[in-house]
């Protein structure tokens, strides 16, 4: 189905970013496709969908082909009834205001007959789960409705092979687990080719015939789940995600690379394990706070109200994580925080001030609030550039503007990029490219939205060691809860406007009625850890239980 001989390709005036690719996939083959950030994994996307070389300036040389067709020889017209791609982001990918008219979309564009349009929009839409909101509107749609559409309008084109970059990145475990329920069923049902780029491995990686990961360009393992985990070294090496139950039992010493709690039942020999109880939360002193929030309500429409009756302080040093379902008003909350955004009705203060009556102006530098998609914040000509704009701003000597600079590239590991053109990079790098564009101008308090996204897990650690490790304030948006069980001293989870949990990370996460809630899920090493006796949050716990 997909074949590609000895593929380079290299951005214009750019290092080559792919190195003699040689590989085959098979039709139905459902293929997990991995990597460090930056690795190649999108741009090997594009070529298979002839973006690269149609739509994208750079120079190639090799041959892609899919079904038979060779992507450099044929027009886009052609490849794009053979190769479907979907985008990371829903909303960048969805311009139309009702779902049909988004489905019908590319059919229209083949010029197709009405009735064949009106059977690909049916075909498409009950294959995905989303016939019954055909003339709902897209933007009342949550983030797992919204990516189910926009696979339903590559469904519609018809293609053999479905291409995804990232398609659960920005969502909530339910959500997650919904697009990915949906993918296997079209990969099982309809023998759909699917090629899944993926930082999440250990929710995707039990659905999956093949793990292919990249790095520097190159593939470096191709194989079936089970024989890749085996390779632990390499995922550890390449700071790739490893499943928990693949973890814990790499820990332990035990053979076998089970993929789900369900496997690892039983083979655990051990009676019993006991927690140590000397997991104390921080004394936190908040009779001066950072942030403080009295009966915040906001909406965004008349009928459309996002927060409501918000109550909360955080003190100085606090590391916040901030959780809940797509659409509960997390991002609305942290824009609050940030001055952003002013409350209808309630009040916020930041730093002891009125966000009310002071401009979002009067907070830069002591504020700094990096956003989900970090394409919004990065203007410059270089890392560089990006990382200076705001001490520059704000009238910061040369000296310590280049101090700043200097360390702020340095603790997002990104030095190496700093001449580099900030769009060129990988989206993993471009959010950490923001963050240091932030961390330049050495703010008090530090908002930062969804920033594990389009990551590995050694640029997390890094990223999240570094904040947990300074007296910075800081409240990260995140579904990941491995990450907020690790760097986090309190958890706020939020649903439907409101917060419905405020404590520390155990008190939160043991509460599986909660989370369910929030649609978040407990961590399989606490269900393992559970029928052991007593219930752990992280394979480092765990062990120590022991």
């Amino acid at each position: 189905m997909i074949k590609i001989e000895d593929l380079y390709f290299s951005y214009s005036n750019a290092r080559p970013v792919l190195k003699g690719i040689n590989l085959e996939i098979k039709k139905g083959e459902f293929i997990l496709l991995t990597g460090p950030t930056g690795c190649g994994k999108s741009t090997l996307l594009k070529c298979m969908n002839g973006i690269i070389p149609h739509e994208s300036s750079g120079e190639m040389r090799g041959s892609v082909y899919i079904n038979g067709i060779e992507t450099k020889s044929s027009s886009m017209k052609e490849v794009s009834q053979h190769a479907g791609l979907v985008f990371q982001s829903p909303d960048d990918q969805i311009f139309s205001t009702v779902v049909e008219d988004e489905v019908a979309f590319g059919p229209e564009n083949l010029l197709l007959a009405r009735e064949e349009i009106e059977k690909r929009i049916e075909y498409s839409l009950k294959a995905v789960g989303m016939l019954e909101h055909r003339q709902s509107a897209t933007n009342a749609l949550s983030g797992g409705q919204k990516q189910r559409i926009c696979i339903a309008s590559v469904l519609a084109m018809q293609p053999s092979v479905l291409l995804l970059d990232e398609p659960i990145s920005q969502m909530d475990p339910k959500g997650a687990d919904e697009v990915l329920g949906v993918i296997k069923k079209l990969n099982s049902e309809l023998d759909l080719t699917i090629v899944m780029v993926e930082h999440r491995i250990h929710e995707a990686a039990h659905l999956v015939d093949r793990i292919i990961i990249m790095n520097e360009g190159e593939i470096v393992l191709s194989q079936p789940p089970k024989k890749a985990f085996k390779n632990v070294d390499l995922f550890i090496k390449l700071g790739l995600r490893l499943p928990e139950t693949v973890e814990l039992f790499h820990r332990l010493g035990i053979d076998g690379v089970p993929l789900t709690v369900e496997e690892t039942a039983g083979k655990i020999h051990i009676k019993k394990i006991q927690r140590n109880n000397n997991h104390n939360s921080p004394i936190i002193e908040r009779s001066n706070p950072v942030i403080s929030v009295k009966d915040v309500w906001y909406g965004y429409e008349k009928d459309s109200v996002v927060l409501k009756g918000i109550n909360l302080e955080i003190g100085k040093g606090e590391k916040v994580a901030l959780m809940g379902n797509n659409g509960s008003g997390k991002s609305t909350l942290l824009l609050h925080f940030a001055a952003m955004l002013k409350p209808q009705k309630g009040e916020v203060k930041i730093l002891g001030m009125n966000t009310k009556s002071n401009s979002p102006y009067t907070f830069a530098g002591k504020v700094g609030i990096v956003f989900q998609n970090p394409d919004l914040m990065l203007f410059c000509n270089t890392v560089k550039d990006e990382a200076s704009f705001g001490p520059q701003n704000l009238g910061y000597s040369k000296e310590k503007i280049n101090s700043n600079v200097s360390k702020a590239l340095k603790a997002m590991t990104i030095e190496a990029l700093s001449d580099e053109a900030p769009h060129s990079l990988s989206k993993g790098q471009r959010l950490r490219a923001a963050v240091a564009s932030i961390l330049s101008t050495t703010p008090e308090l530090l908002l930062l939205d969804e920033p594990t996204t389009g990551q590995d897990k050694i640029h997390i650690e890094e990223m999240m060691k570094h904040f947990l490790e300074s007296k910075k304030t800081l409240v990260f948006c995140t579904h990941d809860i491995e990450n907020a069980i690790k760097f986090s001293t309190r958890v706020i989870i939020m649903n439907k406007g409101t917060i419905i949990a405020d404590n520390n990370p155990r008190k939160v996460f043991l509460d599986k009625e909660l989370l369910e809630q929030a649609s978040l899920k407990q961590p399989p090493v606490l269900h393992i850890s559970q029928e052991l006796g007593s219930p752990v949050l992280s394979i480092e716990e765990f062990l120590e239980a022991l």
